[in-house]
């Protein structure tokens, strides 16, 4: 069906005459073609010039209300050129603009404005790719496109979700006419999330220049003091994501100070041991491709739109990938800590509590994985272990038990009726503090007496909880408002070594994360390690189409 249409401004505000009393011929048809296509999508294959509907039910309630059709949504340009304009800036926030019919649409549209003649049908289904083409995009933007549970089911952090009345909500917005402001707000607000935007910008700038060469020495080592070809080649690549590197001497083959700095700076935004010279490890990382960097940063941004908006107004965020705590204040850091996390058979679940309060020179109670799969192999190997490690062995009522008399080979198959505690000092594995906050995986921060394993770039060495280098600074911090407990008052008591369970004066919500990319507010990005391999999954799932309403 063709009506002779001079312009296409007129070509799509006519549609408006669909919600008044005005009554037309031209309306009455858009009207039957928007009827048509709806029923279509609710009897057949929800497709229209071959894109798939991924919101046919919710579509169907925008446009009906029993049975009658109540108006056209997209009825003015302003609001298709803002909606056209959100679809292609999704590609900033690590989002396909083509999951939103974005050619479909363009294709529409040249075709509308192209033609003599409108054809009605055509008006009708670019009505419909917009609205699902805002219904999933805001969906996208508020929650993720992609779902935490299935893509990673330990990820228990606290979820943004969306919690508009999305009949009201797009109706409202089109009446408003804030296309594109609305989509954008329903970005994560996050200080985080923003500055990994314009680390995504930047790498993808360097995407379009090429990228960087590749990087390979036949030498050992690259380091200070040296004079090689490969050196001016080191220096080259460098640049590329550290800025121009100027040199102490005419000559560019000798490894001098200036270049030093600059291995430090990428070895630190890499997670790499920052020494300044140039090995194995450090040239791995030189080699990565910018394509894959993109995707990294593009993973982390979908995790953040997994996170809600408000994770407290102070609150300890510990992230794995990055083996740091900070405690955050709004966006800004009042104080971090070097940390240790779960090895990759004992990985360190990804969660949301509140901490409630410490335990100074804190019993630890051995938990019963722990204890199958650590305690009873070591004490059939040196039946003097648990000695040498001050645990003693309790039955359930409290009385002690010669570890002796147990037959601990047998306590692997028949089960052991027993609890294992390592009392306070210099040998228990909690140190001198924990921090508790009630979780399903017994998981808690604390101190640790192994110090020298924070020297470490990749700290996976506990059994899941997370042990921290600062441990007497942090129960400082928490405690600060509370004027019995003074630094001087912790320190008395910690010295005393008995057990005491302090109360916080105000909770704080913890948020234990996996993020294997952030930024700085100038967008200089870090890229954490990817130790318990979960970035693939998510980077595979974010490169599939959105799933329509049968899949």
């Amino acid at each position: 069906m063709r009506i002779p249409l001079p312009s296409i401004i007129l070509a799509i505000t006519i549609a408006s005459a669909l919600g008044g009393c005005v009554s037309s011929r031209y309306s009455k048809e858009l009207s039957d073609d928007l009827t048509t296509e709806i029923k279509t999508l609710q009897e057949e294959a929800p497709v229209i010039e071959g894109e798939v509907i991924h919101n046919p039910d919710v579509i169907t309630q925008l446009y009906e209300k029993g049975g009658t059709l109540l108006s056209a949504k997209w009825n003015n340009v302003d609001k298709i050129t803002q909606m056209m304009s959100a679809i292609r800036s999704a590609s900033e926030e690590g989002l396909r603009p083509e999951d939103y019919h974005l050619s479909d649409i363009e294709k529409l549209t040249d075709r509308i404005i192209s033609s003599d003649e409108v054809r009605t049908e055509d008006i009708a289904s670019l009505e419909l790719l917009l609205t699902d083409a805002f219904l999933v995009l805001s969906s996208h933007l508020a929650a993720g496109k992609t779902d935490p549970e299935t893509i990673d089911p330990q990820w228990k952090v606290v979820r943004r979700t969306i919690r508009q009345n999305w009949d009201s909500f797009i109706d409202s917005t089109l009446m408003s006419g804030y296309i594109f402001e609305t989509l954008h707000n329903l970005s994560p607000a996050h200080a985080d999330y923003y500055n990994l935007k314009k680390a995504l910008a930047t790498y993808r700038r360097l995407e379009e220049e090429g990228g960087w060469e590749s990087f390979n020495t036949s030498l050992p080592k690259l380091e200070k003091g040296m004079r090689n070809p490969d050196i001016a080649l080191l220096r080259k690549r460098i640049a590329v994501t550290e800025g121009f590197i100027a040199t102490d001497t005419i000559d560019a083959d000798y490894f001098d100070q200036t270049l030093h700095d600059r291995v430090m700076l990428f070895q630190q935004k890499n997670s790499l041991t920052v020494d300044g010279i140039v090995g194995k490890t450090t040239i791995e990382a030189l080699n990565i491709p910018v394509e894959e960097r993109i995707a990294t940063i593009i993973a982390n941004l979908e995790r953040w739109r997994w996170i809600n908006d408000n994770l407290g107004e102070r609150y300890i965020k510990v992230n794995i990938a990055n083996f740091g705590l900070q405690v955050m204040q709004g966006d800004t850091q009042v104080f971090s800590s070097l940390a240790i996390v779960g090895r990759l058979y004992r990985e360190t679940p990804v969660f949301s509590s509140v901490m409630r309060y410490l335990v100074l020179n804190p019993v630890w109670t051995v938990p019963e994985t722990i204890l199958k799969e650590d305690i009873i192999p070591a004490m059939i190997k040196n039946p003097e272990y648990l000695a040498e490690k001050k645990m003693k062995v309790f039955r359930t009522n409290g009385t002690e038990v010669d570890p002796l008399t147990i037959d601990w080979n047998n306590a692997l198959t028949e089960g052991f009726p027993y609890v294992v505690k390592q009392e306070p000092g210099p040998f228990n594995s909690l140190g001198k503090v924990k921090f508790m906050f009630p979780n399903q995986y017994d998981v808690y921060i604390h101190d640790s007496p192994s110090r020298s394993l924070f020297l470490q770039s990749i700290r996976a060495f506990s059994s899941g909880c997370i042990r921290i280098l600062k441990p007497l600074e942090l129960a400082q911090l928490l405690l600060k408002d509370d004027p019995a407990w003074s630094p001087e008052k912790i320190r008395d008591a910690i010295n005393t070594g008995l057990e005491q369970t302090i109360v916080l004066p105000k909770s704080i919500p913890v948020h234990i994360l996996y993020l294997t990319a952030w930024a700085t507010d100038n967008g200089t990005v870090f890229f954490g390690k990817d130790i318990y391999n979960r970035d693939q999954k998510l980077i595979d799932a974010l490169n599939e189409i959105p799933p329509g309403p049968d899949q």
